[in-house]
């Protein structure tokens, strides 16, 4: 029953490691597995505990394996650059301890969208349009801040011009009501 995957829940590696079987592999893809051409694209495996090496296939044919560094981990990153024609397709991984393999994940589809982002003229993904929207909140704000302050500046000026014509007004009054020329 090699290569099945383990139905055992409990203890699942250690058991599984010791009957020949291993779990079957998570894989995905970030972003996303349906992106517009150009977008780089890592695919993501992951196995329920550690692992050896990975292995990645395209179309049932290895295209990359990685080795395990450290004992801890249980993903594997694998980076395939910018989505292109060559990048799409149907991948799986499959995992090895010990020298026994697990059965191969679930088939991932990358597919391309027409949309070039090296090419386009209009925005290109949510996170730059993210991006702009909170730029101009941040850009909206601090003009309004800058145009309260110049509010506040001119009203203390007007404020002052009015306090300096109604004292020299009421200075060259006379105290009986007239203008000191009359």
């Amino acid at each position: 029953m090699k290569g099945e995957e383990c139905p055992h829940p409990v203890h699942r590696i250690l058991l599984c490691s010791l009957l020949g079987h291993l779990a079957r592999p998570y894989i995905f893809a970030e972003p996303g597995n349906v992106l517009p051409r150009g977008i780089p694209v890592v695919i993501m495996c992951k196995s329920p505990a550690g692992f050896d090496r990975f292995r990645l296939e395209k179309e049932d044919l290895r295209i990359i394996d990685a080795i395990n560094s450290s004992s801890s981990k249980t993903e594997a990153r694998f980076y395939l650059g910018r989505v292109n024609k060559d990048t799409v397709g149907r991948y799986r991984c499959l995992y090895e301890i010990k020298n026994i393999w697990s059965p191969r994940s679930e088939t991932l589809v990358l597919e391309v969208i027409r949309e070039d982002i090296t090419q386009a003229s209009t925005p290109i993904s949510e996170v730059t349009q993210v991006f702009t929207t909170q730029s101009y909140k941040v850009w909206n704000g601090v003009t309004m801040a800058l145009a309260g302050v110049v509010l506040l500046v001119l009203g203390a000026i007007i404020g002052e011009a009015w306090y300096s014509h109604r004292k020299s007004t009421d200075s060259s009054r006379t105290p009986g009501g007239h203008n000191q020329g009359d």
